[in-house]
């Protein structure tokens, strides 16, 4: 019995939500607790996909009852960037940069910007490939309809509609799409079902570290490749089983966020589904620091700590990060998250 889950709470899966296979599957963890919103109640077991290397939690929540996973998550608030006049010198000047390069990278009209941001950026190889991925990697040119799939409170919404795009966002959580209405965006509440109607809408498509969240994930990429245009992007951001960081900190690793990751991916099995799906050509794209980040949150979680605002990390793991960036940067198979964007041929 999984305390405080009814039987009929939970579903038991036969094989790999991603690949479908009944044999090899392997425990990986068992009796996992939720170390991060710890009055989630129940204990979970992770297992290994010996076919496509994808984990999974098995048995889990079903379609109807994972909501109560989200009933505390950080998606349900929005919280506004503090004003201009607020920020110390060091932070105007970061927001004017910021601003400039985001208007010459986007084709948006932040205020105020400089164009040294352009300059910084260029200069810097790491931020600008921060400021790209922040903004999703949306072409500046050819803007049309854009969803987002699990858009939360609406942040990255609002920044495409500044970008200039017709933004439209789908999610499950009602609190969520309370707090996104409120600031003004269209918003519909549930998953792709809400637009079974529709077909080849839209130019471009962004689920950023929300397929990890879906229950059958093949059918949730079926669907993103119907509702594309001939030719049109679906942008991806999702944890990696295969990542130095769940190398060494194991269950504590931040990316399976017990239980709420219901898939992990590896970088393998993500571009094998997407091809089987009907994608036509997989983009990898640029790489942005991760490993310091990821670690620090990772051992929040192991000492107890809040990943949302973990502690600086001792010495000799910092050390320790900072060869994983270096690896990371040269095999994407071994990156904290995959990170694509899928094009459907025209």
């Amino acid at each position: 019995m999984n305390d405080g889950w009814k039987p009929d709470d939970l579903e038991s899966l036969k094989g790999c939500p991603v690949c479908e296979s009944a044999t090899g599957q392997t425990l990986l963890y068992r009796n996992l607790r939720d170390k991060v919103y710890r009055h989630t109640p129940g204990v979970w077991d992770f297992y290994r996909c010996g076919a496509c290397g994808s984990g999974y939690f098995n048995p889990r929540p079903t379609p109807e009852t994972v909501g109560r996973l989200y009933e505390e998550y950080y998606t349900h608030a929005h919280a506004p960037p503090p004003a201009y006049e607020q920020l110390s010198l060091a932070g105007k000047l970061r927001r004017m940069l910021g601003n400039g390069y985001r208007n010459y990278r986007f084709g948006m009209r932040e205020r105020p910007a400089s164009v040294l941001g352009v300059l910084a950026a260029m200069l810097m190889p790491d931020y600008r490939a921060l400021l790209d991925a922040s903004g999703r990697h949306l072409p500046k040119q050819l803007k049309g309809r854009l969803l987002d799939v699990g858009c939360g409170n609406g942040d990255f919404l609002e920044f495409a509609t500044r970008a200039g795009w017709d933004a439209v966002g789908v999610e499950p959580d009602p609190k969520a799409v309370e707090t996104a209405r409120a600031r003004g965006l269209t918003v519909h509440l549930g998953g792709l079902e809400t637009l079974a109607t529709e077909r080849e809408a839209f130019e471009g498509i962004t689920m950023n570290h929300v397929i990890e969240h879906v229950h059958y994930p093949r059918a949730t990429l079926q669907a993103c490749h119907r509702l594309l245009k001939p030719g049109g992007w679906l942008w991806i951001e999702t944890p990696n089983l295969d990542a130095q960081g769940h190398t060494r900190y194991r269950e504590n690793w931040v990316g399976l966020d017990i239980p709420r990751h219901l898939v992990i991916f590896t970088y393998r099995s993500l571009m094998r589904l997407l091809q089987e799906v009907g994608f036509a050509r997989i983009e990898q794209l640029p790489y942005y620091p991760l490993c310091e980040r990821v670690y620090a949150m990772s051992r929040a979680i192991a000492t107890g700590a809040s990943p949302h605002q973990p502690p600086p990390l001792p010495q000799e793991e910092r050390i320790l990060a900072q060869q994983a960036e270096v690896d990371a940067r040269k095999r994407p198979e071994i990156r904290e998250f995959v990170m694509v964007r899928a094009w459907k041929a025209a």
